[in-house]
């Protein structure tokens, strides 16, 4: 899954995560964008209606699905030389997620050793002034297989 740097248009200077649709599961979601702000790893999502529970607001699942994409998006730099699997995660639902909004995921490493690494983060909107959620997991780095 290769990253593609966007070079205009509001996502600018974002990096692509998923520039191409290989019809997986995530590919569901729309695309993710993602970079690095202030130490941190950022990633960013448009939202619309699909992404609707029946109240109207951004779906539970949907939300947990796009924290595992933020969990990645913060061992990206991990994943050239090797892949990961998700050990654990949590998700603390604090707010509302607005539909239509952007959904940002801003995350950070924990700790990492040999075969772990810890992340936790937060999901954000309004440019990070409304909290959505925050979360935490344990990622387990396996080899890649060769490509």
């Amino acid at each position: 899954m290769p990253a593609k740097l966007v070079e205009d248009g509001p996502w600018a200077g974002w990096k692509c995560w998923h520039a191409r649709p290989e019809g997986r599961f995530v590919d569901h979601l729309g695309d993710v964008y993602y970079r690095e702000a202030d130490g941190e790893v950022v990633s960013a999502i448009e939202t619309a209606r699909r992404h609707a529970n029946g109240l109207g607001f951004l779906h539970g699942g949907f939300l947990m699905a796009f924290v595992d994409v933020a969990m990645f998006a913060t061992i990206r730099h991990m994943l050239e030389t090797q892949a990961a699997v998700t050990l654990q995660s949590a998700t603390d639902f604090l707010g509302p997620g607005h539909v239509g909004r952007v959904l940002e995921g801003r995350g950070h490493i924990v700790k990492e050793t040999g075969k772990l690494v810890w992340v936790a983060g937060t999901l954000t909107q309004d440019e990070g002034t409304h909290l959505v959620a925050q979360w935490h997991g344990i990622l387990r780095k396996v080899p890649r297989a060769a490509r």
